[in-house]
Protein backbone atom coordinates (compact mmCIF):
# COMPACT_ATOMS: atom_id res chain seq x y z
CA UNK A 1 0.00 0.00 0.00
CA UNK A 2 1.54 3.60 -1.03
CA UNK A 3 3.08 4.61 2.07
CA UNK A 4 1.74 8.50 2.35
CA UNK A 5 -2.26 7.13 1.94
CA UNK A 6 -1.16 4.66 4.90
CA UNK A 7 -0.28 7.02 6.85
CA UNK A 8 -2.58 9.83 6.14
CA UNK A 9 -5.33 6.99 6.94
CA UNK A 10 -4.02 6.18 9.96
CA UNK A 11 -4.02 9.83 11.55
CA UNK A 12 -7.30 11.24 9.84
CA UNK A 13 -10.58 10.53 11.54
CA UNK A 14 -13.82 9.18 8.94
CA UNK A 15 -14.41 11.91 6.61
CA UNK A 16 -18.26 11.93 6.83
CA UNK A 17 -19.23 11.40 10.66
CA UNK A 18 -16.96 12.89 12.81
CA UNK A 19 -14.33 11.19 15.25
CA UNK A 20 -14.10 7.37 13.89
CA UNK A 21 -15.04 4.72 16.56
CA UNK A 22 -13.72 1.45 16.58
CA UNK A 23 -15.50 -1.87 16.27
CA UNK A 24 -15.68 -2.67 20.36
CA UNK A 25 -13.52 -5.78 20.71
CA UNK A 26 -13.27 -7.16 23.80
CA UNK A 27 -9.30 -7.25 23.78
CA UNK A 28 -7.48 -4.47 21.75
CA UNK A 29 -7.83 -4.73 18.01
CA UNK A 30 -4.54 -6.66 16.46
CA UNK A 31 -2.49 -4.16 14.33
CA UNK A 32 -3.44 -6.57 11.35
CA UNK A 33 -7.22 -5.41 12.28
CA UNK A 34 -6.40 -1.89 11.65
CA UNK A 35 -4.27 -2.49 8.51
CA UNK A 36 -6.82 -4.29 6.60
CA UNK A 37 -9.65 -1.55 7.52
CA UNK A 38 -7.25 1.23 6.29
CA UNK A 39 -6.54 -0.68 3.40
CA UNK A 40 -10.63 -0.62 2.46
CA UNK A 41 -10.86 2.96 3.46
CA UNK A 42 -7.69 3.82 0.88
CA UNK A 43 -9.80 1.43 -1.82
CA UNK A 44 -12.77 3.18 -1.12
CA UNK A 45 -16.49 2.59 -2.43
CA UNK A 46 -16.91 0.78 -5.84
CA UNK A 47 -17.71 -1.76 -8.26
CA UNK A 48 -17.04 -4.90 -5.65
CA UNK A 49 -18.86 -3.01 -2.81
CA UNK A 50 -21.77 -2.22 -4.90
CA UNK A 51 -22.28 -5.55 -6.36
CA UNK A 52 -22.24 -7.19 -2.75
CA UNK A 53 -25.09 -4.58 -1.97
CA UNK A 54 -27.03 -5.69 -5.02
CA UNK A 55 -26.40 -9.56 -3.31
CA UNK A 56 -26.97 -8.61 0.14
CA UNK A 57 -30.31 -7.32 -0.96
CA UNK A 58 -31.14 -10.94 -2.46
CA UNK A 59 -30.90 -12.13 0.95
CA UNK A 60 -33.22 -9.00 2.34
CA UNK A 61 -36.13 -9.82 -0.29
CA UNK A 62 -35.87 -13.44 0.34
CA UNK A 63 -35.17 -13.01 3.71
CA UNK A 64 -39.00 -11.38 3.78
CA UNK A 65 -40.32 -13.32 1.40
CA UNK A 66 -40.19 -16.16 3.61
CA UNK A 67 -41.66 -14.43 6.60
CA UNK A 68 -44.39 -12.52 4.89
CA UNK A 69 -45.86 -15.32 2.21
CA UNK A 70 -46.72 -17.82 5.81
CA UNK A 71 -49.13 -14.81 6.77
CA UNK A 72 -50.27 -15.11 3.31
CA UNK A 73 -50.38 -18.72 2.90
CA UNK A 74 -51.56 -19.67 6.79
CA UNK A 75 -54.95 -18.69 6.05
CA UNK A 76 -55.77 -20.53 2.83
CA UNK A 77 -54.01 -23.82 3.75
CA UNK A 78 -55.97 -23.93 6.73
CA UNK A 79 -59.07 -24.25 4.68
CA UNK A 80 -57.85 -27.05 3.27
CA UNK A 81 -56.61 -28.76 5.88
CA UNK A 82 -58.68 -27.61 8.85
CA UNK A 83 -55.73 -27.97 11.71
CA UNK A 84 -57.22 -27.67 15.25
CA UNK A 85 -54.59 -24.25 15.57
CA UNK A 86 -53.81 -23.11 12.23
CA UNK A 87 -52.37 -19.73 13.88
CA UNK A 88 -49.60 -21.93 15.57
CA UNK A 89 -47.52 -22.04 12.00
CA UNK A 90 -45.48 -19.08 12.10
CA UNK A 91 -43.88 -21.20 15.83
CA UNK A 92 -42.68 -23.59 13.57
CA UNK A 93 -40.79 -21.17 11.30
CA UNK A 94 -39.68 -18.69 13.90
CA UNK A 95 -37.96 -22.04 15.83
CA UNK A 96 -36.21 -23.13 12.86
CA UNK A 97 -35.28 -18.82 11.62
CA UNK A 98 -33.46 -19.33 15.45
CA UNK A 99 -31.86 -22.60 15.06
CA UNK A 100 -30.31 -21.43 11.78
CA UNK A 101 -28.94 -17.90 12.75
CA UNK A 102 -27.03 -19.41 15.40
CA UNK A 103 -25.61 -22.71 13.29
CA UNK A 104 -24.82 -20.21 10.55
CA UNK A 105 -23.71 -17.49 12.78
CA UNK A 106 -20.86 -20.48 14.36
CA UNK A 107 -19.78 -21.79 10.72
CA UNK A 108 -19.30 -18.83 9.07
CA UNK A 109 -16.83 -17.47 12.33
CA UNK A 110 -15.21 -20.79 12.22
CA UNK A 111 -15.46 -21.83 8.20
CA UNK A 112 -15.72 -18.39 6.45
CA UNK A 113 -18.54 -16.43 5.11
CA UNK A 114 -18.44 -17.08 1.23
CA UNK A 115 -19.80 -20.90 1.23
CA UNK A 116 -22.67 -19.68 3.82
CA UNK A 117 -23.61 -16.66 2.38
CA UNK A 118 -24.21 -18.52 -0.92
CA UNK A 119 -25.24 -21.65 -0.03
CA UNK A 120 -27.96 -20.01 2.99
CA UNK A 121 -30.27 -18.25 -0.42
CA UNK A 122 -30.24 -21.42 -2.20
CA UNK A 123 -31.51 -23.81 0.94
CA UNK A 124 -34.58 -21.08 1.25
CA UNK A 125 -35.12 -21.37 -2.76
CA UNK A 126 -35.23 -25.42 -2.57
CA UNK A 127 -37.39 -26.06 -0.07
CA UNK A 128 -39.73 -22.87 -0.13
CA UNK A 129 -40.63 -24.46 -3.75
CA UNK A 130 -40.85 -28.30 -1.73
CA UNK A 131 -44.06 -26.25 0.51
CA UNK A 132 -45.81 -26.37 -2.12
CA UNK A 133 -45.85 -30.34 -2.70
CA UNK A 134 -47.28 -30.35 1.15
CA UNK A 135 -49.54 -33.49 1.51
CA UNK A 136 -50.78 -32.33 4.58
CA UNK A 137 -50.70 -29.96 7.64
CA UNK A 138 -47.55 -32.02 8.67
CA UNK A 139 -45.93 -31.54 6.31
CA UNK A 140 -46.14 -28.11 5.43
CA UNK A 141 -44.82 -27.73 8.79
CA UNK A 142 -41.83 -29.43 8.49
CA UNK A 143 -40.76 -27.78 5.03
CA UNK A 144 -41.48 -24.81 6.15
CA UNK A 145 -39.09 -25.37 9.09
CA UNK A 146 -36.59 -26.57 6.17
CA UNK A 147 -36.41 -23.43 4.34
CA UNK A 148 -36.51 -20.93 7.55
CA UNK A 149 -33.70 -22.61 8.96
CA UNK A 150 -31.63 -21.77 6.31
CA UNK A 151 -33.18 -18.26 5.98
CA UNK A 152 -32.33 -18.36 9.58
CA UNK A 153 -28.49 -17.92 8.63
CA UNK A 154 -28.72 -16.20 5.13
CA UNK A 155 -30.03 -12.58 6.83
CA UNK A 156 -27.17 -12.89 9.15
CA UNK A 157 -24.55 -13.41 6.68
CA UNK A 158 -25.97 -10.67 4.90
CA UNK A 159 -24.86 -8.22 7.59
CA UNK A 160 -21.94 -9.49 8.90
CA UNK A 161 -20.51 -9.74 4.90
CA UNK A 162 -21.55 -6.14 4.17
CA UNK A 163 -20.67 -4.93 7.51
CA UNK A 164 -16.78 -6.24 6.84
CA UNK A 165 -16.02 -4.74 3.56
CA UNK A 166 -17.60 -0.93 3.50
CA UNK A 167 -15.89 1.98 4.28
CA UNK A 168 -16.65 3.68 7.07
CA UNK A 169 -18.40 6.94 5.69
CA UNK A 170 -20.84 4.41 4.14
CA UNK A 171 -22.27 2.46 6.60
CA UNK A 172 -25.38 3.93 6.59
CA UNK A 173 -25.93 1.55 3.63
CA UNK A 174 -26.58 -0.83 6.42
CA UNK A 175 -30.27 1.16 7.46
CA UNK A 176 -31.06 1.80 4.26
CA UNK A 177 -30.81 -1.68 2.51
CA UNK A 178 -33.51 -2.29 4.64
CA UNK A 179 -35.57 -0.60 2.61
CA UNK A 180 -35.83 -3.77 0.50
CA UNK A 181 -37.68 -5.73 3.29
CA UNK A 182 -40.51 -3.51 2.03
CA UNK A 183 -40.20 -4.39 -1.00
CA UNK A 184 -40.16 -7.91 -0.51
CA UNK A 185 -43.32 -7.39 1.63
CA UNK A 186 -44.75 -5.81 -1.75
CA UNK A 187 -43.70 -8.17 -4.00
CA UNK A 188 -45.16 -11.19 -2.03
CA UNK A 189 -48.71 -9.49 -1.68
CA UNK A 190 -48.79 -8.45 -5.10
CA UNK A 191 -47.84 -11.94 -6.26
CA UNK A 192 -50.07 -13.54 -3.50
CA UNK A 193 -53.64 -10.92 -4.41
CA UNK A 194 -54.47 -12.33 -7.83
CA UNK A 195 -53.26 -15.76 -6.81
CA UNK A 196 -55.61 -15.87 -3.35
CA UNK A 197 -58.51 -14.08 -5.08
CA UNK A 198 -58.53 -16.44 -8.36
CA UNK A 199 -57.01 -19.61 -7.02
CA UNK A 200 -57.85 -20.41 -3.45
CA UNK A 201 -61.35 -21.70 -1.54
CA UNK A 202 -63.72 -18.86 -0.44
CA UNK A 203 -64.06 -17.72 2.75
CA UNK A 204 -65.77 -19.76 5.08
CA UNK A 205 -64.43 -22.58 3.14
CA UNK A 206 -63.50 -26.48 5.25
CA UNK A 207 -61.63 -28.98 4.55
CA UNK A 208 -65.21 -30.86 3.72
CA UNK A 209 -65.72 -28.37 1.14
CA UNK A 210 -62.05 -27.43 0.15
CA UNK A 211 -59.79 -29.35 -2.29
CA UNK A 212 -56.50 -29.42 -3.47
CA UNK A 213 -58.06 -28.64 -6.73
CA UNK A 214 -59.86 -25.36 -5.70
CA UNK A 215 -57.10 -24.46 -3.42
CA UNK A 216 -54.12 -23.76 -5.63
CA UNK A 217 -52.92 -20.37 -5.30
CA UNK A 218 -50.86 -20.70 -1.95
CA UNK A 219 -49.22 -23.49 -3.46
CA UNK A 220 -48.28 -21.41 -6.73
CA UNK A 221 -46.85 -18.67 -4.14
CA UNK A 222 -44.42 -20.94 -3.03
CA UNK A 223 -43.35 -22.12 -6.55
CA UNK A 224 -42.84 -18.43 -7.79
CA UNK A 225 -41.51 -17.25 -4.83
CA UNK A 226 -39.02 -20.83 -4.67
CA UNK A 227 -37.72 -19.91 -8.46
CA UNK A 228 -37.28 -16.15 -7.55
CA UNK A 229 -34.72 -17.25 -4.91
CA UNK A 230 -32.92 -19.60 -6.62
CA UNK A 231 -32.67 -17.20 -9.65
CA UNK A 232 -31.30 -14.39 -6.96
CA UNK A 233 -29.38 -17.62 -5.87
CA UNK A 234 -27.57 -17.75 -9.01
CA UNK A 235 -27.06 -14.55 -9.70
CA UNK A 236 -25.46 -14.01 -6.28
CA UNK A 237 -23.02 -16.84 -6.83
CA UNK A 238 -22.06 -16.86 -10.57
CA UNK A 239 -22.33 -13.32 -12.04
CA UNK A 240 -22.10 -10.70 -8.86
CA UNK A 241 -20.11 -13.19 -6.41
CA UNK A 242 -17.92 -12.12 -3.47
CA UNK A 243 -14.43 -13.01 -1.95
CA UNK A 244 -13.82 -14.00 1.51
CA UNK A 245 -13.73 -11.32 4.01
CA UNK A 246 -10.59 -10.17 4.47
CA UNK A 247 -11.06 -9.43 7.95
CA UNK A 248 -12.45 -13.16 9.19
CA UNK A 249 -9.32 -14.14 6.82
CA UNK A 250 -6.99 -12.04 9.29
CA UNK A 251 -8.93 -12.98 12.12
CA UNK A 252 -7.94 -16.82 11.36
CA UNK A 253 -4.28 -15.94 11.00
CA UNK A 254 -4.69 -16.43 6.73
CA UNK A 255 -2.52 -13.44 6.01
CA UNK A 256 -1.75 -14.26 2.40
CA UNK A 257 -5.46 -14.90 1.71
CA UNK A 258 -6.36 -11.95 3.26
CA UNK A 259 -4.21 -10.29 1.17
CA UNK A 260 -5.32 -11.49 -1.54
CA UNK A 261 -8.62 -10.56 -0.95
CA UNK A 262 -8.47 -6.98 -0.56
CA UNK A 263 -5.83 -6.84 -3.56
CA UNK A 264 -9.02 -8.23 -5.45
CA UNK A 265 -11.20 -5.96 -4.07
CA UNK A 266 -9.31 -2.58 -5.23
CA UNK A 267 -8.72 -4.39 -8.81
CA UNK A 268 -12.48 -4.63 -8.50
CA UNK A 269 -12.72 -0.81 -7.67
CA UNK A 270 -10.07 -0.15 -10.24
CA UNK A 271 -7.87 1.56 -7.36
CA UNK A 272 -4.21 2.37 -7.54
CA UNK A 273 -3.97 0.11 -3.47
CA UNK A 274 -2.01 -3.05 -3.49
CA UNK A 275 -1.43 -4.62 -0.41
CA UNK A 276 1.66 -6.65 0.87
CA UNK A 277 1.57 -9.71 3.46
CA UNK A 278 5.47 -8.22 4.41
CA UNK A 279 2.91 -5.05 5.72
CA UNK A 280 1.52 -7.56 8.08
CA UNK A 281 2.45 -8.80 11.47
CA UNK A 282 2.24 -12.44 11.73
CA UNK A 283 1.49 -14.65 14.75
CA UNK A 284 0.75 -18.06 15.20
CA UNK A 285 -2.53 -19.58 13.54
CA UNK A 286 -5.01 -20.82 16.07
CA UNK A 287 -6.66 -23.93 14.60
CA UNK A 288 -10.21 -23.51 13.36
CA UNK A 289 -11.55 -26.43 14.90
CA UNK A 290 -10.43 -26.23 18.17
CA UNK A 291 -13.61 -27.17 20.75
CA UNK A 292 -12.12 -24.03 23.14
CA UNK A 293 -11.83 -21.65 20.15
CA UNK A 294 -15.41 -21.98 19.50
CA UNK A 295 -16.40 -21.68 22.75
CA UNK A 296 -14.13 -18.33 22.83
CA UNK A 297 -16.47 -16.65 20.01
CA UNK A 298 -19.14 -16.79 22.40
CA UNK A 299 -17.16 -15.49 25.89
CA UNK A 300 -15.61 -13.25 23.55
CA UNK A 301 -19.11 -11.45 22.76
CA UNK A 302 -19.48 -10.65 26.51
CA UNK A 303 -15.95 -9.88 27.90
CA UNK A 304 -15.28 -6.04 29.04
CA UNK A 305 -17.96 -4.44 30.95
CA UNK A 306 -18.92 -2.29 27.51
CA UNK A 307 -19.62 -5.37 25.43
CA UNK A 308 -21.45 -7.06 27.98
CA UNK A 309 -23.70 -3.90 28.09
CA UNK A 310 -24.07 -3.74 24.47
CA UNK A 311 -24.90 -7.59 24.35
CA UNK A 312 -27.49 -7.52 27.11
CA UNK A 313 -29.41 -4.68 25.78
CA UNK A 314 -29.05 -5.85 21.91
CA UNK A 315 -30.51 -8.86 23.29
CA UNK A 316 -33.14 -7.44 24.88
CA UNK A 317 -33.69 -4.90 21.71
CA UNK A 318 -34.18 -7.94 19.62
CA UNK A 319 -36.29 -10.06 22.21
CA UNK A 320 -38.51 -6.83 22.08
CA UNK A 321 -38.67 -6.53 18.24
CA UNK A 322 -39.08 -10.05 17.46
CA UNK A 323 -42.40 -9.83 19.68
CA UNK A 324 -43.72 -7.07 18.56
CA UNK A 325 -43.18 -7.48 14.46
CA UNK A 326 -44.86 -10.50 14.00
CA UNK A 327 -47.69 -9.94 16.44
CA UNK A 328 -48.62 -6.67 13.91
CA UNK A 329 -46.79 -7.94 10.74
CA UNK A 330 -47.80 -11.78 10.53
CA UNK A 331 -51.81 -10.87 11.82
CA UNK A 332 -52.38 -7.74 9.90
CA UNK A 333 -54.67 -9.60 7.56
CA UNK A 334 -56.61 -10.97 10.13
CA UNK A 335 -57.11 -7.49 11.63
CA UNK A 336 -57.94 -6.09 8.14
CA UNK A 337 -60.18 -8.56 7.34
CA UNK A 338 -61.88 -8.64 10.38
CA UNK A 339 -62.53 -4.84 10.43
CA UNK A 340 -63.72 -5.13 6.54
CA UNK A 341 -67.19 -5.80 7.80
CA UNK A 342 -67.18 -1.84 9.45
CA UNK A 343 -64.65 -0.91 6.88
CA UNK A 344 -65.19 -2.03 3.78
CA UNK A 345 -66.43 -5.00 2.12
CA UNK A 346 -64.31 -7.15 4.11
CA UNK A 347 -63.60 -9.12 0.81
CA UNK A 348 -60.28 -10.71 0.26
CA UNK A 349 -59.60 -8.69 -2.78
CA UNK A 350 -60.06 -5.38 -0.14
CA UNK A 351 -57.64 -7.25 2.40
CA UNK A 352 -54.71 -7.73 -0.12
CA UNK A 353 -55.00 -4.43 -1.75
CA UNK A 354 -54.65 -3.02 1.55
CA UNK A 355 -51.86 -5.39 2.37
CA UNK A 356 -50.03 -4.45 -1.13
CA UNK A 357 -50.78 -0.94 -0.32
CA UNK A 358 -49.02 -0.47 2.98
CA UNK A 359 -46.72 -2.65 2.21
CA UNK A 360 -45.42 -0.83 -0.80
CA UNK A 361 -44.95 2.51 1.49
CA UNK A 362 -42.99 0.63 4.02
CA UNK A 363 -40.46 0.92 1.06
CA UNK A 364 -39.93 4.20 1.94
CA UNK A 365 -39.01 3.61 5.96
CA UNK A 366 -35.15 2.89 5.62
CA UNK A 367 -34.39 5.27 3.37
CA UNK A 368 -35.19 7.62 5.57
CA UNK A 369 -33.41 5.93 8.44
CA UNK A 370 -30.20 6.05 6.47
CA UNK A 371 -30.21 9.80 6.48
CA UNK A 372 -31.41 9.62 10.21
CA UNK A 373 -28.39 7.91 11.36
CA UNK A 374 -25.58 10.39 9.68
CA UNK A 375 -27.12 12.98 11.54
CA UNK A 376 -25.00 14.57 14.78
CA UNK A 377 -28.47 15.57 16.68
CA UNK A 378 -29.76 11.58 16.32
CA UNK A 379 -26.89 8.93 15.10
CA UNK A 380 -28.04 5.25 15.56
CA UNK A 381 -29.24 5.43 19.29
CA UNK A 382 -31.49 7.61 19.20
CA UNK A 383 -33.09 7.33 15.44
CA UNK A 384 -33.94 3.71 16.88
CA UNK A 385 -35.73 5.89 19.91
CA UNK A 386 -38.00 8.49 17.47
CA UNK A 387 -38.81 5.69 15.09
CA UNK A 388 -39.97 3.22 17.95
CA UNK A 389 -41.87 5.94 19.72
CA UNK A 390 -43.91 7.24 16.50
CA UNK A 391 -44.94 3.58 15.45
CA UNK A 392 -46.28 3.30 19.08
CA UNK A 393 -48.18 6.67 18.67
CA UNK A 394 -49.46 5.33 14.97
CA UNK A 395 -50.08 1.51 16.25
CA UNK A 396 -52.38 3.12 19.18
CA UNK A 397 -54.53 5.63 16.41
CA UNK A 398 -54.84 2.86 14.47
CA UNK A 399 -57.40 1.14 16.60
CA UNK A 400 -59.58 4.37 16.46
CA UNK A 401 -59.93 4.25 12.58
CA UNK A 402 -62.96 4.98 11.52
CA UNK A 403 -63.73 4.19 7.63
CA UNK A 404 -61.75 2.54 5.09
CA UNK A 405 -59.61 5.12 3.93
CA UNK A 406 -58.27 6.23 7.39
CA UNK A 407 -57.46 2.38 7.81
CA UNK A 408 -55.58 1.66 4.98
CA UNK A 409 -53.44 5.20 5.53
CA UNK A 410 -52.95 4.61 9.41
CA UNK A 411 -51.88 1.21 8.37
CA UNK A 412 -48.95 2.22 5.88
CA UNK A 413 -47.76 4.69 8.36
CA UNK A 414 -46.98 2.09 10.81
CA UNK A 415 -45.55 -0.09 7.99
CA UNK A 416 -42.91 2.97 7.27
CA UNK A 417 -42.36 3.75 10.34
CA UNK A 418 -41.84 0.06 11.56
CA UNK A 419 -39.37 -0.26 8.52
CA UNK A 420 -37.39 2.71 9.68
CA UNK A 421 -37.20 1.49 12.85
CA UNK A 422 -35.99 -2.23 12.22
CA UNK A 423 -33.58 -0.79 9.71
CA UNK A 424 -31.96 1.21 11.79
CA UNK A 425 -31.27 -1.99 14.28
CA UNK A 426 -30.14 -4.21 11.59
CA UNK A 427 -27.60 -1.78 10.53
CA UNK A 428 -26.64 -0.98 14.23
CA UNK A 429 -26.26 -4.60 15.10
CA UNK A 430 -22.93 -5.81 13.30
CA UNK A 431 -21.45 -2.47 13.39
CA UNK A 432 -20.64 -3.04 17.16
CA UNK A 433 -19.69 -6.30 16.69
CA UNK A 434 -16.23 -7.24 17.40
CA UNK A 435 -14.56 -8.52 13.96
CA UNK A 436 -13.97 -11.69 15.07
CA UNK A 437 -17.37 -12.59 16.48
CA UNK A 438 -19.28 -10.71 14.40
CA UNK A 439 -21.22 -13.75 12.83
CA UNK A 440 -22.31 -15.68 15.40
CA UNK A 441 -22.69 -12.22 17.47
CA UNK A 442 -25.18 -11.38 14.62
CA UNK A 443 -26.08 -14.90 14.59
CA UNK A 444 -27.20 -14.95 18.26
CA UNK A 445 -29.11 -11.86 18.73
CA UNK A 446 -31.03 -12.55 15.50
CA UNK A 447 -32.04 -16.23 17.05
CA UNK A 448 -33.43 -14.45 20.27
CA UNK A 449 -35.84 -12.21 18.14
CA UNK A 450 -37.07 -15.08 16.44
CA UNK A 451 -37.58 -17.73 19.09
CA UNK A 452 -39.16 -14.41 20.87
CA UNK A 453 -41.20 -14.02 17.67
CA UNK A 454 -42.83 -18.10 18.74
CA UNK A 455 -44.94 -15.82 21.39
CA UNK A 456 -46.52 -14.30 19.05
CA UNK A 457 -48.59 -16.85 17.50
CA UNK A 458 -49.36 -18.83 21.31
CA UNK A 459 -50.67 -14.35 21.88
CA UNK A 460 -52.88 -14.76 18.59
CA UNK A 461 -54.30 -18.10 18.82
CA UNK A 462 -55.37 -17.55 22.59
CA UNK A 463 -56.32 -13.64 21.97
CA UNK A 464 -58.67 -12.60 19.45
CA UNK A 465 -56.94 -11.91 15.78
CA UNK A 466 -59.34 -9.90 14.92
CA UNK A 467 -59.67 -7.47 18.15
CA UNK A 468 -57.11 -4.74 19.48
CA UNK A 469 -55.06 -6.25 21.81
CA UNK A 470 -52.40 -7.01 19.87
CA UNK A 471 -52.03 -3.47 18.49
CA UNK A 472 -51.70 -1.89 22.13
CA UNK A 473 -49.47 -5.39 23.26
CA UNK A 474 -47.25 -3.65 20.17
CA UNK A 475 -47.78 -0.01 21.42
CA UNK A 476 -46.06 -1.15 24.55
CA UNK A 477 -43.20 -2.90 23.01
CA UNK A 478 -42.31 -0.27 21.00
CA UNK A 479 -41.84 2.01 23.60
CA UNK A 480 -40.36 -0.36 25.44
CA UNK A 481 -37.73 -0.39 22.37
CA UNK A 482 -37.29 3.14 22.86
CA UNK A 483 -35.92 3.10 26.49
CA UNK A 484 -33.90 0.22 25.63
CA UNK A 485 -31.74 1.92 22.88
CA UNK A 486 -31.50 5.11 24.81
CA UNK A 487 -29.13 2.76 27.44
CA UNK A 488 -26.99 1.46 24.36
CA UNK A 489 -23.18 2.42 25.04
CA UNK A 490 -22.14 2.53 21.57
CA UNK A 491 -23.03 5.22 19.06
CA UNK A 492 -20.64 4.27 15.97
CA UNK A 493 -18.61 7.34 14.36
CA UNK A 494 -19.71 9.65 16.77
CA UNK A 495 -18.16 8.51 20.13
Amino acid sequence: MDAEKKDELTQTPSVSEGKTAPHYAPEPSSPNDTIIQNAIEAIGMGRYQWQLLASCGFGFIADQMLLVSISLVMPQASKEFSPQYATLLPATQYAALGVGAVAFGFLADICGRRWAWQGSIFGVSVFTAVCAGSPNWAGLNVFIALAAFFGGGNLAIDLTVLAECLPRKWGFLLSGLACLWGLGNAVTGLIAWPLVVNFCCPQGATSETCTKADNMGWRYLYIIIGCLCLTMSIVRSFALGMTESPKWLISQGKLNEAVASVNIISRLNKSSVVLSVDELHHYERENPYDMQRTLRLLRGLFSGSRQLRSMICLILLWVLVGVAYPVYVIFLPYYLEGHGAKLGTGSTYQTYRDWSVSSTVGIVGPLLSAYLVQTRLLGRRRSITVTAWICAIFAGVFTTVKNEAQNLAFSSLINFWLNAMYGVIYGYTPEVMPDAYRAIGCGLTLACARLASLTSPFITTWGDVYSSVPIFVCCGLFVAIGFVSLVLPFEPYLD
